[in-house]
């Protein structure tokens, strides 16, 4: 595949890097001379390996670790032909045969499509531990069809990018120092010119990192201050809510009026549209960069949702979603009530709601100490704290029914210490639960009970 240069940034992985030349030549007949591997200050003699190497384009960081948008500038400017497109490839990422040609294929800048990524087979199937395994698979399942879907960015750091979408923008914000930002803030700028990056299913990628970045806690806290400063926003939230989504139960063809309230960027969003075609998602979002952002995806108002819900005339919504917004608000049981009116018939709201009652807070709290965070249970923008019984409170206080309840976050492994703990609380509760002190949050379904006032 002559059109494509391929550039692999690694830290101490020089196993993996010899094993990824090996195969990117082997199986998808990448030339040596369109490989180029960086060196990012390992100490693992992937130097040496690299300098053995005729063909191979290589840089060697050897001071310290470098800048990650720096080193891709690097790359793309000094190594790559102008008409090639780039395959960014994790080092901890093995293409399954036939993903980069299919990818390759799907690429179509003249249709929108500028970037697009594999999926991680891992994601599909809890069986697979190893590539061979990974490989059977794939050489035993149908993969012919190739379905594509707009996600904000990929999970992994594997990104295949059109030649005409680094030809048409500037290049990586050299001021983000680590992978994830700095790729994060790359397909945000691409949104804002409606150049989305696509996700392939039936195209695999084998990742077998664990999504740890080497750069230090000290140049994230950089980037994140650089992030806020650039976009005014405390962080980027790519990641759709899964819980939320798992929520919403309906034929896949089914024509939906989805409203999310604190959509952020339309993350969720876009992910409910990949799952139901026939849905028409709209959103709230009080912070207007990410509501332009979401503008993208969705159609969007930039509002205070406790001055006002009711923002489109005459469109009623199946599902109203709040991922983590009730608790933010002075009167989030007047916003409930208000939602009433802007439901179809057996409308539904689904949330997501921090639960005051976890053993962390409630252990402090007996000792005095109830201490505001930046984030978390305690995080210093919550005005409003619940239990479970407050959630159901608020709901049939507002006329409707919870249909369903989903204990999420639950502490996996506890100390012994903090299971004699939850035991003795759950030997003075009224409820004998020791899920309500376990439960980080609950994902709430609530049904409107009837359509007098909509």
């Amino acid at each position: 595949m002559n059109n494509i240069s391929v550039i692999m940034i690694a830290h101490n992985k020089k196993e993996f890097i010899k094993s990824q030349i090996e195969q990117l030549s082997s199986i998808h007949n990448i030339s040596m001379d369109s490989i180029i591997i960086v060196d990012n200050h390992s100490s693992d003699n992937l130097c040496d390996f690299l300098v053995s190497q005729s063909r191979l384009n290589y840089i060697i960081c050897d001071d310290k670790i470098e800048n990650y948008s720096l080193i891709l500038n690097t790359c793309i400017s000094e190594f790559v032909n102008t008409q090639n497109d780039i395959l960014i490839l994790d080092p901890d990422s093995f293409l399954l045969p036939e993903t980069l040609k299919k990818l390759s294929s799907a690429l179509n800048p003249d249709n929108g499509i500028y970037a697009i990524c594999p999926q991680n087979i891992l994601d599909i199937s809890n069986d697979i531990h190893s590539f061979s395994a990974a490989l059977n698979y794939v050489n035993n399942t149908d993969v012919s069809k190739i379905n594509l879907f707009k996600i904000i960015k990929p999970e992994i750091n594997t990104i295949l990018l059109s030649h005409k979408l680094l030809s048409e923008h500037t290049l990586f914000d050299s001021e983000i120092i680590s992978d994830e930002l700095c790729l994060t803030d790359f397909c945000i700028n691409n949104i804002l010119n409606d150049q989305f990056t696509y996700m392939a299913d039936n195209v695999y990628q084998y990742y077998i990192g664990n999504h740890n970045s080497y750069y230090s806690p000290t140049n994230r806290n950089c980037d994140l201050a650089y992030i806020r400063q650039k976009w005014h926003m405390n962080y980027i939230n790519t990641i759709p809510s899964s819980n939320l989504i798992s929520m919403i139960n309906e034929p896949i063809d089914k024509e939906l009026n989805v409203l999310e309230i604190g959509c952020d960027c339309g993350a969720t969003l876009l992910a409910i549209q990949a799952l139901y075609p026939n849905s028409t998602p709209y959103g709230i979002e009080i912070n207007p960069i990410s509501a332009e952002i979401a503008s993208h995806i969705a159609s969007v108002k930039t509002a205070n949702i406790e001055e006002s819900v009711d923002l489109w005339n005459d469109i009623k919504f199946d599902y109203i979603l709040f991922g983590d917004v009730l608790e933010h608000l002075r009167n989030p049981s007047k916003v409930i009530h208000n939602c009433r009116h802007i439901l179809k018939k057996k409308g539904k709201i689904i949330s997501s709601i921090p639960n005051l009652m976890h053993f962390t807070v409630l252990h402090e709290l007996i000792n005095g100490n109830f201490h505001y965070t930046d984030t978390g249970l305690l995080d210093k923008t919550h005005i409003h704290f619940f239990t479970y019984n407050e959630i159901v409170k608020m709901y049939e206080e507002n006329d409707f029914n919870v249909i369903n309840t989903v204990a999420s976050n639950v502490t996996p492994m506890l100390s012994k210490k903090d299971s004699e703990f939850i035991d003795a609380l759950t030997k003075l509760s009224s409820h004998k639960s020791d899920i309500q002190f376990k439960a980080f949050q609950y994902i709430t379904l609530a049904e409107i009970k009837d359509t007098k006032n909509n």
